[in-house]
């Protein structure tokens, strides 16, 4: 279970997969029922620390990536937002 900013998630995942989701969720995991539990534990940093920025970043990508989809990667439309989305990607990163 991963609570995070927008509600509770239950998560049941097959063998061998996994879950990402961000250090500022809560989460708890239920014992073991049947077999063993083998995990493995990482971290990551986002460049940008402000989590409004993060989200406008996410969104902007996103509509980036639809937007190529239709009309091509070379549209100059596509060629200006990807460019907006790298410079704020520079002005808001932690360097």
């Amino acid at each position: 279970m991963v609570t995070d900013a927008y509600g509770e998630h239950a998560v049941k995942l097959a063998a061998g997969d996994m879950i990402l989701y961000p250090a500022s969720s809560l989460h708890r995991v239920a014992p073991v029922t049947r077999g063993a539990r083998i995990a493995a534990f990482f971290w990551v940093q986002s460049m940008v620390r402000d989590d409004p920025h993060r989200a406008l970043l996410y969104g902007l990508d996103n509509a980036v990536q639809a937007i190529s989809v239709q009309v091509g990667q070379g549209d100059p439309s596509v060629v200006s937002l990807t460019g907006t989305y790298n410079n704020l990607l520079r002005m808001w990163a932690d360097t």
